[in-house]
Formats: C-alpha cells, structure tokens, sequence
C-alpha cells in the first residue's frame, strides 16, 4: 500500500515524512561559467541536517576515479552520516567543456561553484562543510580551501604542490597544446599554474588538515604532502597530520591501501566537522 498524496503510510508502513530521509544518492547537474558540471550526491539515511564535503578528482580522472575510490568513500560518508558531492571537473568526464582548456585555476573555479552548490541541498548543514582533494585535486582542494572560509575541514590524498615538477607537459608551441595520453592539454595549464601558490593558499585558511600519502608514490613526492602540513602548522593552534601509508603508490591500488584511506579520512571528518 502506498499513497503519498494522501498522507497514508508508504512502504513498510513507514510515514511520509521519515521517507524523505532514507539514504540517496541521485545525479545533481549544475552550471559554472555557462558551462554544466556533472556530479553525484549522497546523503545519509536519517535526519540531517548533515555535514557536507566535495570530492576533487585528479589530473585526467572524475567523480568515480580509479577503482571506484570515491565511489568508496562517499559510501563510507553516508554510513558515518556526513553528505558528499563527487563532480567532474569542467572537461572531464561527463561535464561540459574540452580538457584542452583546463587549468587549475578553472578547476578551483569549479569546486567553489560545488560547494556552494552542496551548502544551498536542504539535507546539508552549511556550518559544516569540507573537502577532500587527490592529486592535482589536492592542489585544487588546498586553494579552494584558502579561498573559501566556509571550509572547515581538509583531507588531502597524495597532493600536488609544485605541479610543474610532477607533470612533464611538453612542447605545446607548434599546436599549441601537448598530447597527455590522448587528451589535448592546452598551452594554458602551464602558464596558470606559475601563477598558484598553493601552499601558501592553504596556509591562510584554518580548518585542520589531513594528508594520506603513499610511501611509494612514484608520482607526487611526499615531500609536497610534508609541505602542505608543515604550513598549516605554523598556524598555532592549528590541528594538521600527516600519515604516510607504507608501500602504497600515488591513487592507493591495493585493498588494504584504500580501506586505510577511506577509514582515516572518514574518522578525520566525524571528528573535525
């Protein structure tokens, strides 16, 4: 028996108004510069309203990201009743725009459109909301977290610091862009990220910080994920870690690896938000 117009009670003799507080997770579409972005909301069963974070996705990755990571976590946010938005970066994935006019600073860009995309969702309480950041997403997650007080939690995954001295872009004068493992990548990405100082962006925000960085990273050095927390310490009084997880390389591909991830980044949350 089920008849929400009539007020009777709906599956399992449940009463409408506690329905609208079961677990969901639903497609959320929303504009920045013109231009759709692409992004997956959870919400935890229950009644809210909930803390909130946004996943950022990685240097060519998107919203679910390499064996489902984020997929992962944002399940594990659910369970420990914090609401997430996971979103492809404007050319990535499924959202609009062409990968050959990324830059970092679009993509910051992008995440502060997300949160506040995230802070207007009924389910999600606006005084609680942070971010989780992998790779070139960690940069992206550090400066947004600087740009954007609202912020009061950071989590970094293997962040890149000195984009320049991780990603080798090659010539893009006779093109005008380089062929990053069949996806353009314009000429501008280099010339934005001279401009970011992302460490220092992070240093000018005061929501506590957390890096996972793998030991065996052969991508991103731990010493950019070193620089971000030995920062954010001069801030007195200022809680920020870092955790070095033995053996795991740069996107955690081992089971152990992304069950230690997912559970020190959702214990960091629940305790910080």
């Amino acid at each position: 028996m089920c008849c929400s117009s009539s007020g009777l009670p709906g599956p399992a003799g449940r009463p409408p108004d506690e329905r609208r507080n079961t677990k969901v997770q639903k497609p959320l579409y929303f504009q920045n510069e013109n231009q759709m972005i692409a992004g997956v909301l959870h919400t935890p069963e229950g009644r809210g309203p909930f803390a909130g974070v946004i996943l950022c996705h990685g240097f060519t990755g998107n919203k679910v990201e390499t064996h489902f990571l984020f997929v992962a976590m944002s399940r594990e946010l659910e369970r420990r009743r914090i609401a997430s938005l996971r979103f492809d970066f404007r050319g990535s994935g499924e959202s609009e725009g062409e990968f050959v006019d990324m830059t970092p600073s679009a993509e910051i860009s992008d995440a502060r459109q997300a949160l506040h995309v995230l802070a207007k969702q009924p389910e999600v309480d606006a005084a609680r909301l942070g971010v989780i950041g992998l790779s070139l997403g960690g940069l992206v997650a550090a400066c947004t977290a600087g740009r954007e007080p609202a912020i009061k939690s950071v989590v970094l995954w293997a962040p890149v610091a000195e984009t320049l001295s991780v990603l080798r872009t090659g010539d893009t004068k006779p093109r005008g862009w380089t062929d990053m493992g069949g996806l353009k990548l314009g000429a501008a990405f280099a010339e934005d990220v001279a401009k970011l100082q992302p460490v220092e962006e992070l240093g000018r925000s005061k929501a506590p910080v957390l890096v996972l960085h793998g030991a065996a990273d052969q991508s991103v050095p731990v010493s950019h994920g070193r620089s971000y927390v030995d920062r954010a310490k001069l801030m007195r009084g200022r809680r920020a870690d870092i955790r070095v997880i033995d053996g795991a390389d740069h996107t955690f591909n081992r089971v152990d690896w992304t069950q230690t991830v997912i559970e020190a980044t959702a214990d960091w949350l629940a305790e910080t938000l």
